[in-house]
């Protein structure tokens, strides 16, 4: 199987699917992953703590998008940081969460981009 470009990889990513054949949804539920792909046979989660790497995304965009908007609101709108504070907090709450399962998918595609052998491969 020959690698895809990276932005095949991202663009099956941030539809949820396998990133070796596109084919396969990642999640079952919204929390829950399929352990390989339905059509492929890819086994998604490759060692035990695999997907923290998946936080490091979700937690790098949380912060980025909160920082931005506060110097946007706060310097830029003059919007006191009373009146900031519960929509940022809010924020850093509420998109985490809704980010999970795409953090997760760019991860392992990212992950299928660096890393050739494991995935690219017959064997999974």
């Amino acid at each position: 199987m020959q690698k895809p470009p990276l932005g095949t990889l991202l663009g099956r990513a941030f539809r949820l699917r396998c990133p070796r054949c596109g084919m396969g949804k990642l999640f079952r539920s919204f929390f829950r992953m399929h352990e390989r792909c339905e059509s492929c046979d890819l086994k998604y989660e490759r060692a035990p703590g695999y997907f923290l790497g998946s936080i490091y995304i979700n937690y790098g965009l949380t912060a980025m998008s909160t920082t931005i908007a506060y110097v946007m609101l706060h310097f830029g709108k003059n919007i006191p940081n009373k009146e900031l504070m519960p929509y940022l907090i809010g924020f850093c709450v509420i998109f985490p969460t809704l980010f999970y399962r795409y953090a997760r998918a760019l991860w392992i595609s990212l992950d299928s981009f660096f890393d050739t052998q494991e995935f690219w491969s017959d064997e999974s």
